[in-house]
């Protein structure tokens, strides 16, 4: 039973006990800052919202629980669903019972008229009128008797998931079905969910629209539907992106009288964020003076949305803060050569304990990442599109299970997943966009946990930086994460030896796969070749020395990973720093060092955004061949 407290902590706005008993079930005993404000005017006043809300901070629900609360009332309107032994009959009132034979009838001119009585069991539930040639053991050929009520879009397979998994969660008490349709799944087996008639389809763009071009039945009915909710998806509103999603907006809303009907919900952790244009649109302003090109306001981008879905007397909430990112979290930097990032990432990963996210901005990095920290055992785990979805949540499922865990992933991980306790937030390569940045940080710091965020840049990402300084209002540079220069020296020989052998094992592999081909191309040709026509990629003696070379390689890895990394009661230097750090552990948490760093060196927050520091051998050619302009200009 729900207590008292926690149920009037609910009830007061509006969220009926059916779903506060399931929600104090999981322990959520009272609503978030962005639920308290958005569940009011959602349930009560019935309006439209649009809501701003830092990364973890309960939006999932914000929206889940007036749409759950809605079908819930349609259903006490419309009819209510009883439970058969099957599972398959719905109780109907006379007037739907009478469209539907109205429906039927002008489906085929052919069909018998359906007999009036209608069958009656001893506890007098009516049941559904049998239709000729209709088996009920087959049920999966059975138009669907439920309507489609809500509509959830979201830009990635694993957020569609996880929202699934909150409402069914919050839904446990009712008799509300929730399917999802996501790319990378089996489309035949989500038409057979799409037939037994879900109240609400929680879907990506994509796999959505071709179903819907396919002429799904259940889908056919988007038009009707009474609630809308696009979530985390600003950025996808804009033009440009996402084709099928302004497809699918448009079937929406093609009848103009069920858009006055329907209750639209946008949420997002960057709605009010603005970006500056991109240099190829301000150079195209530049050269036209009577351009429309210009940087939109934040009140100008919910114009643009409220416009696009037709969003009718909406209730804005913001909840942000100006920087964009959660309060609880820790932001700092290393600035570093392209070729070191990869000794500051294995120096963190070894030095600093706790479950890991890495992100970078191309496939490429991912699994190159991948492959050499796997060699040097930190047992990292990929994450992108070019994935099958079954490896994609399996490896997300070991993500969460282990409490070191290292994911590696491009930024379909970066928008509103909740993995529990993530501790760090590492972008390997500086983000394009400053939404990125944000709802990447947001995969820490998630319900007033702490988190730290890193972001690895090295001279070329200097303007990407700067942009997304501008962007979320930062006049100053991120403070450096503290760095003991002195151990970068055993974690620059492991990871040199890892690239080595990396680099053995590819040629080994492009060697393979040439004789792969060349042995699959004489077997089509029907020809026999001897073996040594087979050496003509890399003769024998040259294979055998490389192997015997990666076979020593990998002893010698094997070597210093049995050595510790940190020895005991040793004490080094910050890098450009002169404070001394006792190591006398071998594991620190990274979020404590870096908050004593900003203790101890005030000067950190205070430091103006500024250029990356010049280090040895970092410069690009172009930047060498300006400088020695320089130089001869001055000695001229």
């Amino acid at each position: 039973m729900v207590s008292t407290e926690h149920n009037e902590g609910w009830s007061t706005l509006g969220v009926p006990s059916v779903i506060t008993e399931a929600l104090v079930e999981q322990n959520f005993y009272s609503p978030t800052a962005i639920q308290a404000l958005a569940l009011p005017p959602a349930i009560l006043g019935r309006r439209d919202i649009l809501g701003a809300a830092e990364t973890g901070s309960g939006k999932t629900l914000a929206f889940g629980i007036p749409v759950l609360n809605g079908i819930l009332e349609l259903q006490k309107k419309e009819g209510k669903t009883v439970q058969s032994t099957s599972g398959k009959f719905r109780e109907v009132n006379k007037d739907e019972e009478a469209a539907s034979d109205i429906s039927d009838n002008e489906g085929d001119e052919n069909d018998e008229p359906m007999p009036e009585e209608q069958s009656i069991d001893k506890n007098g539930i009516g049941l559904v009128k049998v239709v000729n040639n209709v088996k009920f053991d087959e049920f999966d050929n059975v138009k669907p008797t439920k309507p489609l009520y809500a509509l959830i879009l979201t830009p990635t397979r694993e957020l569609a998931i996880q929202i699934k998994d909150h409402l069914t969660k919050a839904a446990k008490y009712t008799d509300i079905k929730i399917a999802v349709v996501v790319g990378g799944m089996a489309a035949v087996k989500q038409e057979r969910i799409l037939s037994k008639g879900p109240e609400i389809v929680i879907a990506t763009p994509g796999r959505l629209w071709e179903l819907i071009d396919e002429g799904n039945p259940h889908l056919s009915q988007l038009p009707s539907v009474k609630y809308l909710v696009i979530d985390e998806t600003d950025r996808m509103l804009e033009k440009g992106h996402f084709l099928e999603l302004h497809d699918i907006i448009e079937r929406i809303n093609s009848v103009e009288s069920k858009v006055k009907r329907r209750q639209t919900f946008v949420f997002s952790a960057t709605l009010t964020l603005v970006h500056d244009i991109p240099d190829y649109l301000q150079r195209k302003k530049i050269r036209n003076s009577k351009s429309k090109i210009f940087k939109l306001t934040p009140g100008q981008k919910l114009q643009k949305v409220i416009d696009m879905l037709k969003v009718k007397n909406p209730k804005i909430i913001d909840v942000t803060k100006d920087t964009g990112t959660a309060r609880n979290l820790t932001e700092c930097r290393i600035a570093c050569t392209i070729d070191h990032k990869d000794y500051y990432l294995y120096y963190f990963l070894k030095r600093h304990s706790g479950r890991t996210l890495v992100f970078c901005n191309s496939i490429g990095c991912v699994k190159r990442l991948a492959t050499l920290f796997g060699i040097l055992e930190c047992k990292p785990l990929p994450l992108h599109a070019s994935m099958p979805q079954r490896q994609r949540l399996k490896n997300l499922e070991r993500f969460q299970a282990d409490e070191n865990g290292l994911l590696i992933a491009t930024d379909v991980a970066a928008r509103g997943l909740d993995i529990p306790c993530i501790e760090h937030v590492i972008h390997y390569q500086v983000p394009r966009t400053s939404e990125s940045y944000v709802h990447r940080s947001g995969r820490t710091a998630r319900a007033q946990k702490e988190g730290i965020t890193v972001l690895m840049m090295e001279p070329t990402e200097k303007p990407y930086y700067s942009r997304l300084c501008k962007t979320l209002n930062r006049t100053e540079d991120l403070p450096t994460f503290p760095v003991v220069d002195r151990l970068l020296v055993a974690v620059k020989e492991r990871v040199n030896v890892a690239r080595e052998i990396d680099k053995l094992e590819l040629t080994c592999r492009r060697d393979n796969s040439q004789k792969g081909w060349l042995q699959k191309a004489a077997k089509d040709m029907d020809l026999l070749l001897d073996d040594e026509e087979f050496e003509t990629t890399m003769e024998v003696k040259e294979m055998a020395d490389l192997k015997r070379k990666l076979k020593g390689k990998r002893a010698h890895l094997a070597s210093l990973l049995k050595k510790p990394l940190f020895p005991k009661n040793f004490s080094g230097k910050f890098l450009d720093t002169s404070l001394e750090l006792s190591l006398n552990q071998n594991s620190q948490k990274a979020i404590d060092v870096m908050k004593k760093a900003i203790d101890d060196y005030p000067k950190l927050k205070k430091k103006k955004l500024s250029v990356i520091p010049k280090t040895k051998n970092i410069a690009s050619k172009k930047q060498l061949g300006r400088e020695k302009k320089r130089r001869e200009k001055k000695l001229k």
